[in-house]
């Protein structure tokens, strides 16, 4: 009984990882003209990914092998996965190739995190997570086609290449990015948490899938923002 205790996280996260691989066979098998419906794997991924930690602390039970799980389910669902949407949007040949830097770079920071001990309030560098959501949500932009942001991409492939390079660099910068952990919920101490929970919701509520770009937008400028205003982020 003991063992089955210990290994309903792990179920989690295996569910994330089955997801992934589901989503990728969806981008590879998918109609052109097809609506996309990537990101509704990706989103319930994600929440796989949130139980299987609350669950490891709600039954007090945690494991080296869920710490390995955990990772590999992420590289899959939120690294892998996205390069195949960038690949299926702009061809892996010439300046293509740099698309691969992706799950490069998120196999990189995944390792950073499990070594690292200095990410329980902020991330350094964007998380796997945070960029597999974001860009899941660009197929059905795309295709929706009624933003500014959608008909760019369009209209622009090379600016799928030069998102896979920003984000890559991004997942193994020494930038802190901001971290929905909390220690506390006081305002002055999460200030920035709250904007932009609150900001993205409005923004979520209101403009749907199309909110994702800025919902980023205002990620990456509050997570900017904070690596100026906080004096304990200046040495790490």
């Amino acid at each position: 009984m003991s063992w089955i205790k210990k290994n309903i996280p792990n179920l989690f996260t295996l569910g994330n990882l089955c997801l992934g691989v589901l989503a990728i066979q969806q981008i590879l098998t998918k109609s052109e003209n097809s609506e996309p419906v990537v990101h509704l794997y990706v989103f319930l991924a994600a929440f796989f990914d949130l139980l299987d930690g609350a669950v490891a602390r709600a039954l007090k039970v945690s494991s080296k092998l869920g710490v390995q799980l955990d990772s590999l389910a992420d590289l899959i669902t939120f690294g892998v996965l996205p390069t195949f949407i960038y690949a299926s949007m702009y061809p892996i040949q010439g300046w293509g190739y740099l698309i691969l830097l992706v799950p490069a770079c998120s196999a990189i920071r995944l390792a950073v995190f499990n070594i690292s001990e200095d990410q329980q309030t902020s991330f350094k560098g964007i998380s796997t997570t945070a960029h597999g959501l974001f860009v899941s949500t660009l197929p059905i932009i795309v295709w929706q086609g009624e933003s500014y942001f959608g008909k760019s991409l369009t209209e622009i492939p090379i600016a799928w290449v030069i998102m896979a390079v920003f984000f890559s660099y991004l997942m193994v910068s020494p930038l802190r990015m901001i971290s929905l952990k909390f220690k506390g919920f006081g305002f002055a101490s999460n200030w920035e948490k709250y904007i932009l929970l609150v900001s993205g919701l409005v923004l979520a509520i209101t403009l749907q899938y199309q909110a994702a770009p800025w919902i980023m937008i205002i990620y990456l400028l509050l997570s900017i923002i904070t690596n100026f205003k906080r004096p304990e982020n200046a040495n790490k």
